[in-house]
């Protein structure tokens, strides 16, 4: 039985939720430069959602740890932002962007980008922001790379990630 999480006005899928938060961690240790990106030795998500959305970015947050309390050498840290409280200081190994008004997916995406950090959305739309990735499911389950932000964030992943995405324009 597929259920739909709403909050907020945003609605979600949680088999898509579960997909997303399955295949971003394993996306960003895909990035060459990775531990370049950790802090003692912390692996650092940050999982930013809308006013009134805290119930998703939780599960989500869950949804990765249940997965991901190490990888290999490094401690994964997920911790939960709200779009209004986040600040240019707030600096992640990696950022999954939830629903949330396209200025705020603006900020994070701008801030990831200057940084050479990955931002994986839950929307598609947030291409449109600038946002570097997404899991979209259909028939099949498509990763999605928007190509004029993987040159705007200077991300190298190893080349196997490559074979395996489909580059949108």
């Amino acid at each position: 039985m597929l259920m739909h999480f709403e909050c907020y006005a945003y609605d979600y899928d949680p088999l898509l939720l579960r997909a997303q938060a399955t295949l971003f961690p394993k996306i960003v240790l895909l990035d060459q430069d990775v531990n370049v990106k950790i802090k003692s030795r912390e692996l650092l998500v940050l999982v930013l959602y809308a006013k009134n959305d805290l119930e998703n970015a939780g599960l989500t947050k869950e949804l990765i740890e249940k997965k991901y309390k190490h990888t290999n050498k490094n401690k994964m840290i997920v911790k939960l932002v709200m779009y209004d409280d986040f600040n240019e200081s707030m600096n992640a190994t990696a950022y999954f962007l939830l629903k949330g008004p396209g200025r705020s997916v603006e900020q994070v995406s701008s801030h990831a980008q200057g940084s050479n950090r990955i931002t994986f959305s839950y929307d598609y739309n947030d291409f449109e922001s600038n946002a570097l990735l997404s899991v979209i499911m259909k028939e099949k389950t498509y990763i999605y790379l928007n190509k004029k932000a993987l040159q705007d964030y200077g991300i190298n992943f190893l080349p196997l990630f490559y074979k395996i995405v489909k580059v949108i324009e």
